[in-house]
């Protein structure tokens, strides 16, 4: 029974969602001019299914309407993949001249949803073989389901946020014409204070333009949209080389660098680029970053599914099931990135945690591959293979000595050299998260699920070891 509500979890994913417009209870869109003096802010993450190796569930945000009022939230377009959401947020918008007042229910209007899965199962799922990775794309039209909100009140000359929270597992559970509306809730959280999400957005990928040093602000752009950045003396500079700048600070951003960036949204409602880690000196070679799926020594080679790229690459999207091909003579360069957990950073000892060579390639992990040319057939040819954080939903089984051991992967990981344990092993740094409260490892019952993020390393056996930069209690 449970393997069958797994099932119904990818199909749902795309279907449930149109099927939630069908109850005439949507608002779209809004005409009404907001005057009041408030902001909120929009931030959205993911509750993924358990088991299920869904490799990119991307999702277009068009629209968010309060009500009574129809106060305009968010109107435009703003598309993120909820597989990389288990552990973070995605910051959407903030939204000025809000009236203050009392508000029931926000109302949601979404686009082109689109789900790349492989099918561990026994049958044919949506036209997807047995054993196949496959997108499923259904026809682009606009859906929208109102969320009920309890208690939600915005107070004259504030700013509140409302965070979004997508359960493929309630999706499922749920009858078909309200599917979306139970998978998806929406819960209030004041900015920058204890028990909001830490930072805005994480990990953000893109290439650097419009630096204007004397306001300390930059844009970062990639392939899914543009973030205006300021910095401040709490932002933290990372890996700059001194060849780039001797002393790290603002001064160190160059237009057309690759960096990666954690977004915190400030109190006022206003986005900060927090940590800013150097990737690249420019943007000749685009990044491409997924998660490996599959690994073929012998023709130098290893697939991953694309979830986000530093720049629009012709013959590429995210979801897209694409195959790199790497050099053994000379070696490709292999590296690992930087590991902070907010701006704090992990020191990694070489013994177990190696990435160095394609015998430390493994399913699962998460890559980001400069991209020196797209071959044809769906290939990228990559002149660097770094390894970044992968975000993995699992049960816990034990916990000791700071390590959280994992079961119930995810197929990728058990469907493939028989992985049955991931062990997170946590630092002092390490952030420990529910939504609504800042926890502890000691906060963490067994047999509870947990989303982690951190490197993940290939070993001998049944367990893969993880750097654990955050913990997520679910």
């Amino acid at each position: 029974m449970f393997r069958i509500r797994l099932i119904w979890a990818i199909t749902v994913l795309a279907l449930s969602v149109a099927l939630a417009g069908c109850g005439g209870n949507g608002q779209l869109g809004s005409g009404s001019q907001n005057n009041g003096n408030s902001s909120v802010v929009m931030a959205m993450t993911d509750t993924p299914p358990s088991l299920v190796s869904i490799l990119s569930a991307q999702v277009t945000l068009t629209g968010a309407t309060l009500t009574p009022g129809n106060v305009s939230l968010f109107s435009g377009s703003a598309t993120v993949d909820l597989a990389r959401l288990q552990t973070d947020v995605a910051y959407i918008s903030t939204a000025a001249k809000i009236p203050a007042g009392n508000y029931t229910a926000v109302t949601l209007t979404f686009a082109n949803p689109s789900l790349t899965f492989e099918n561990d199962t026994a049958a044919t799922i949506a036209g997807c073989a047995v054993g196949s990775i496959c997108t499923i794309v259904p026809a682009a039209t606009t859906m929208s389901a109102m969320v009920p909100l309890t208690g939600f009140s915005i107070a004259a000359n504030s700013t509140t946020g409302l965070l979004i929270d997508v359960s493929l597992d309630n999706l499922a559970t749920a009858s078909l014409g309200e599917d979306f509306s139970a998978g998806t809730t929406v819960t209030p959280f004041t900015p920058a204070v204890s028990g909001a999400p830490p930072v805005g957005a994480e990990d953000v990928v893109g290439q650097v333009e419009n630096v204007n040093v004397s306001s300390n602000t930059f844009t970062l752009t990639n392939a899914t949209g543009t973030y205006s950045l300021k910095a401040d003396n709490t932002s933290t500079f990372f890996q700059f080389p001194g060849n780039v700048c001797s002393t790290l600070g603002f001064a160190c951003l160059q237009n057309k660098q690759i960096l990666s960036v954690d977004i915190a949204i400030q109190s006022d409602g206003s986005i900060l680029a927090r940590n800013i880690v150097f990737e690249d000196a420019d943007s000749t070679d685009a990044e491409v970053e997924g998660m490996i799926t599959s690994t073929n020594a012998g023709s130098s080679q290893f697939d991953i599914v694309i979830q986000t790229m530093s720049a629009q690459v012709t013959g590429l999207s995210i979801g897209q099931h694409v195959t790199v091909q790497y050099s053994t003579s000379p070696q490709t360069p292999f590296d690992i990135d930087l590991v902070h957990a907010d701006s704090a950073q992990i020191s990694i000892s070489t013994a177990g945690f190696l990435f160095a060579a394609p015998a430390d390639l493994t399913e699962g992990q998460q890559v980001s591959v400069r991209r020196h040319s797209t071959l044809s057939g769906g290939q990228i040819l990559a002149d660097r293979v770094r390894l970044r954080s992968s975000r993995i939903t699992a049960t816990v089984q034990s916990i000791g000595s700071g390590i959280i051991s994992l079961s119930g992967l995810p197929s990728v990981f058990s469907g493939h050299n028989g992985v049955t344990t991931i062990q997170a092993q946590t630092f002092s740094p390490t952030i420990f998260f529910e939504i609504g409260h800042t926890i502890n490892i000691s906060n963490i019952p067994l047999n509870t699920v947990v989303s982690v993020r951190g490197p993940l390393f290939n070993a001998s056996g049944n367990t893969r070891p993880m750097i654990t930069a955050k913990v997520v209690l679910k």
